[in-house]
């Protein structure tokens, strides 16, 4: 099936496409969401077999597309959407042709897929019905017999439609296999003697297997009694013999066992709409009614059921003649009558009243009526409807109330008598009720009765004599939720009240509390009633919105109250004050206007405020000042002043036109706050935002915003951009060793000179720390980038003289990135720049580079190994190499260093140079320097109880690991774990580390301490001096293989071996050399006293296997 879903709200269209898909997935849906979208599509109606319609469109109601679709004669099912309770919808698209209607909100998604068939159906059966007048199917074995009653019917009754077949086999294949299935055929007409299977076997087949209740008549040449028995027992409608004239009977048969076919699908169709109508009746919130008026005798005649659910009253109770007169109220009986008599006249009615439910709660009702029929020798028949129409009356009601409260708010009444006017409004809606506010005041926990028009004063003073804790509204003002006592007798809260309630007559109390915009309790509205029981919902929310009107009128009455006490401060006020006449002359002003402006009242009293006119803004600004302040009666907005010192100052001035008690204008008020200081301050909090608080220069949000612009700046004018990314050179021993003060005087200083080399339209900035970034705009060539790099470097040669004399060098290393080279974006500049500026820094410092796409691929290799780094302790990637060192005199083995190696699973082993700097940056190096530690004392421990003696294992010692606090707790702890002799171990540190201040001294002396070697690797190519040897009582010196690959080669670097070797004696210092690979090399080392070696001449870095099987014992 496919079908044309008209619906404009999305939300429905997609629930029902997946309900359907989930229960009927064969079912397609096609939208249209107007009427007029829908129209277009049914130009193809054969597209669809069924429309659901939606009744609320946007171009219309659906009703209009349901009678164009029959006046069409469109060959499609119709069925309706309709909300909940719209009933009446519902019966007028039945009447108007619909085949169904659904309620959006109730129906299931297994129930749609068969509510769309069965309207799908009920169409086509309609239709079916409708479109030959009566079709026949006929069975016949004698071809004269068929073909004489063709003729016949042809010329006698050709309304009637023959359908000829030779047995009855092929009869039933023509019918449906089900009853879901719909018959083309009207009757089917069966010859008793058919070849095969009989007209009775047929008709049991028909009636017992397929349950098909197709009329069936049988024709047949003979019949007793017998035949026709069983016929009729098995449920043929009609018997005829063929006998004399029997075509004649025939015909007539098929019409009436026709017509009796379609009286009984009507009759149950009937049932069906039947049920329907009584369904949505009883669901409707409308009241339906007949009335007969016999000489002006009002007779009940008929009260739809749903009486009973929307009065309380049963049908019987409706139909008494005397109901409706004695449920009316009061005070509109009369009028109602009144009305009622001038029906007959009028033709029709709509007149509005109170009415009293069976509870004797008040209803307000809209009465329709109509005369159906007037004759003047007969009582006149009425039809009615009753429409309850309460919340509707209640809202007017509360915005007249409303509206009086605010009225009096306006014309300053008081607030006992606004509140008066609230409760004696909410009492007229229900007779019943009796109402009072108390009211809280500020910083009393007491409520007072304010306002309580039919109370007794010694009730309402019973009240308010009772302690706060007692009062039986404490839990409703405490808990900021209304307390509903359905029976004052047997509620706890009413027990110190008991007996005044009981005096006065009261069963029920509810109270509401009401606040103000902070949520502080004003008070409470109390309604009574003489009768126990609860208010229904609609009465809840209606006594609330009264309560917030009582919240209304006692937050306005105290804002007043307020106003008036605030004039008394004025004079206090910190915002200057000044009042005119309307010429405009100035009458006062107040303390802050002399402060703001530096004028005395004496000296502006009787003059202009226009002296204060600074010129900054013009006449316009001033027209149209005064026009809005004349149209508006008010005005603010930013003016700037000029004082009497002749200082312009920005203020923010309000200006108000103030009317006497006749709305007449009679002054006006102006108020002035000085935005000066704020500005200041706005000024400050901006240059905060953008600028480096130290040096003054754009930060790094600034820097990318110019940056961003110089792009856009480039890309239109089509010139080069170049960013150089600046990091400064052993600036941070600087900051430790002089501390942060001289730190901070290097940096501003720096940014000084730095700006000597710029041009105009350059930026420089600072991003944090000891990284600048310069932005160079209009370069035509990058080259004029590298000049300007080697100019900033040429300017770091000069030292600088820091605070205490000290002076200093410092340089730096460059990155340079360049558009469009190297990107098109700030942060691709900048990214790149950084890689160029890493690349530089590896190389050496102290000079510049530019991006090129090998460093980018270099940076990138550099995070993938980073990523992999982080697992690759986890993963038990790491091993250690053992390099032995030697006696340089008789060649024992004396020691060796643990050297770690990096294994990868796809790689195979990667250098400790591309590894160890990334793990000192990541800080990687802490858990990678504690495992190297504990596997190095390990195997140590395994070699001296395997028998294999060494003096010492030299370990490697990092910066960032002699630098924590606990330093020496974690080595201490991995001896004790390993137990390892701290005597046989050695931690070589490089030169550099020596300078870290106090905190290294304490760390190496308490490791000297602990009986623990130390050694400076790499001796020669760091800034170490004598003092700090002799400082740390340092025990070894490390020659670097530097100074010992080209020995004898290179005569300098046989100096400085020499040197170092006599210097270390002098110091009694040990001496080892690194990277010896030859027996010249080892001999001049031996000749100058060098005590050990280490190096390729003796043996590579071995595995811990290789090393025992080359050194263990034999």
């Amino acid at each position: 099936m496919d079908i044309l879903y008209v619906e404009d709200d999305v939300t429905d269209l997609e629930l029902t496409r997946q309900r359907l898909a989930h229960s009927a997935p064969r079912i397609g849906v096609d939208h249209a969401a107007t009427l007029a979208e829908a129209r277009a599509r049914l130009r193809h109606p054969e597209r669809y077999q069924l429309v659901l319609l939606d009744l609320g469109l946007p171009d219309g109601s659906g009703l209009e597309l349901l009678d164009w679709i029959r006046e069409q004669h469109l060959p499609l099912a119709v069925v309706v959407l309709t909300g909940a309770g719209d009933t009446d919808s519902a019966a007028g698209a039945l009447q108007a042709g619909a085949d169904d209607y659904l309620i959006k909100d109730e129906i299931e998604a297994r129930e749609l897929p068969g509510r769309l068939a069965r309207a799908l159906r009920r169409f086509r059966n309609a239709e079916a019905r409708h479109g030959l007048r009566l079709r026949v199917l006929y069975a016949e074995r004698n071809a004269d017999d068929a073909d004489l009653t063709a003729r016949h019917l042809a010329r006698h009754a050709p309304h009637i439609h023959l359908t000829l077949v030779g047995s009855a086999e092929e009869a039933l294949d023509q019918l449906p296999s089900t009853t879901e299935d719909t018959s083309i055929f009207d009757v089917l007409l069966l010859d008793y003697r058919l070849p095969g299977l009989d007209a009775l076997e047929a008709l049991k087949q028909l009636r017992d297997d397929r349950d098909f209740a197709l009329p069936v008549v049988i024709v047949s040449g003979q019949g007793g009694e017998r035949v026709v028995a069983r016929a009729l027992q098995l449920g043929v409608d009609a018997y005829v013999l063929k006998q004399p004239g029997y075509l004649h009977q025939l015909t007539a048969t098929l019409e009436r066992i026709a017509h009796q076919a379609e009286l009984a699908r009507e009759r149950a169709a009937l049932r069906q709409t039947s049920t329907h109508l009584g369904l949505m009746l009883e669901a409707s919130p409308v009241v339906l009614y007949t009335l007969g008026i016999d000489q002006h005798q009002i007779q009940p005649t008929w009260v739809s059921d749903n009486v009973t659910a929307l009065l309380g009253f049963t049908r019987h109770q409706a139909l008494h003649p005397a109901w409706w007169r004695g449920q009316l109220h009061p005070d509109d009986r009369e009028q109602a009558c009144r009305a009622m008599d001038q029906l007959v006249t009028l033709g029709q009615l709509r007149h509005q009243y109170r009415f009293f439910d069976h509870a004797g709660d008040v209803h307000w009702i809209e009465d329709e009526l109509r005369v159906l029929r007037h004759d003047n020798e007969a009582r006149t028949e009425v039809i009615g409807a009753w429409r309850d129409i309460s919340d509707s009356k209640r809202a007017e009601h509360f915005r007249e109330t409303r509206m009086t409260v605010l009225d009096g708010l306006l014309n300053e009444r008081g607030l006992p008598e606004l509140l008066g006017e609230i409760a004696t409004r909410l009492e007229q809606v229900d007779h019943r009720l009796r109402v009072s506010v108390l009211v809280r005041a500020p910083l009393d926990t007491r409520l007072r009765t304010c306002a309580a028009p039919r109370l007794a004063p010694q009730f309402n003073a019973a009240l308010d004599d009772c302690a706060p804790e007692q009062a039986p509204f404490a839990t409703a003002l405490h808990d900021a939720h209304p307390t509903l006592v359905a029976d004052i007798s047997t509620h706890p809260s009413w027990r110190s009240c008991l007996e005044q309630a009981q005096a006065a007559g009261l069963r029920a109390c509810w109270s509401f509390p009401f606040h103000d915009d902070t949520g502080e309790a004003l008070g409470i509205l109390a309604v009574y009633r003489s009768t126990p029981g609860l208010p229904d919902a609609a009465t809840q929310v209606h006594i609330a919105e009264f309560a917030q009107l009582a919240a209304l009128a006692v937050t306005r009455a105290r804002t007043a109250n307020a106003l008036r006490q605030s004039a008394a401060v004025l004079a206090s006020a910190h915002e200057g004050v000044v009042i005119t006449d309307l010429s405009p002359r100035i009458l006062s002003i107040n303390p802050a206007y002399t402060q703001i402006t530096g004028y005395s009242a004496a000296e502006v009293i009787g003059r202009n405020p226009s002296l204060l006119r600074s010129e900054r803004q013009g006449r316009a600004f001033y027209q149209q000042l005064w026009a809005s302040l004349l149209e508006h009666g008010h005005w603010q907005g930013e003016i700037w002043n000029r004082t009497k010192s002749g200082e312009v100052r920005p203020v923010l001035l309000s200006i108000s036109l103030v009317t006497d008690t006749a709305g007449n204008p009679e002054r006006y008020v102006g108020v002035m706050t000085d935005l000066s200081q704020l500005r200041h301050s706005e000024a400050a909090r901006e240059r905060l935002a953008h600028f480096d608080p130290l040096t003054g220069l754009p930060n790094r949000l600034l820097l990318q915003s110019r940056l961003s612009h110089a792009l856009e700046r480039a890309q239109r004018h089509r010139h080069h951009i170049a960013v150089l990314l600046i990091d400064l050179d052993r600036f941070k021993h600087i900051n430790n060793s002089l501390g942060h003060p001289a730190g901070d005087n290097l940096l501003e200083r720096l940014a000084q000179r730095f700006a000597t080399r710029l041009r105009e339209g350059d930026t420089l900035g600072r991003l944090g720390g000891d990284e600048f970034l310069l932005v160079l705009e209009r370069l035509h060539q990058p080259r004029q980038a590298a000049s300007v790099a080697r100019d900033l470097l040429e300017l770091l040669r000069r030292p600088l003289t820091l605070p205490g004399n000290h002076e200093v060098h410092v340089g730096a290393s460059i990155g340079i990135g360049v558009y469009p080279q190297d990107g098109c974006s700030a942060s691709e500049l900048i990214q790149h720049a950084e890689v160029a500026l890493y690349q530089v820094k590896a190389q050496g410092r102290g000079s510049y580079g530019f991006h090129t796409p090998e460093l980018s691929a270099q940076a990138a290799e550099r995070l993938e190994l980073e990523a992999r780094l982080h697992h690759a302790l986890g993963n038990e990637e790491f091993l250690l190499h053992f390099q032995p060192q030697l006696d340089c005199v008789s060649g024992a083995l004396v020691g060796c260093e643990a050297l770690v190696r990096w294994n990868t699973p796809d790689q195979g082993l990667i250098a400790p140079t591309r590894f160890i700097p990334l793990a000192e940056e990541t800080g990687l190096i802490l858990q990678l320097g504690d495992w190297v530690l504990h596997t190095a004392c390990r195997q140590g421990m395994r070699w001296l109880d395997a028998g294999l003696v060494l003096e010492t294992i030299a370990v490697n010692l990092s910066a960032r690991q002699l630098l924590q606090p606990d330093c020496v707790g974690r080595i201490e702890q991995a001896l004790s774990a390993t137990g390892w002799p701290a005597h046989r171990l050695k931690l070589e540190l490089t030169e550099s580390m020596l300078m870290g201040g106090d905190e290294t001294e304490q760390c190496l002396q308490a490791l000297r301490a602990l009986g623990i070697r130390l050694s400076i690797d790499d001796f020669g190519t760091g800034y170490s001096s004598l003092a700090y040897l002799r400082r740390f009582a340092i025990d070894e010196l490390k020659i670097d293989r530097s100074f010992v690959r080209d020995i004898p080669a290179q005569r300098d670097d046989m100096e400085i071996a020499a040197t170092i070797i006599a210097m270390a004696r002098n110091l009694k210092l040990r001496v080892v050399a690194e990277g010896v690979e030859t027996e010249a090399q080892l001999e001049f080392l031996r000749e100058r006293g060098c005590e050990a070696y280490q190096g390729y001449l003796c043996a590579p870095p071995l595995t811990p296997e290789a090393f025992v099987a080359r050194f263990g014992p034999r």
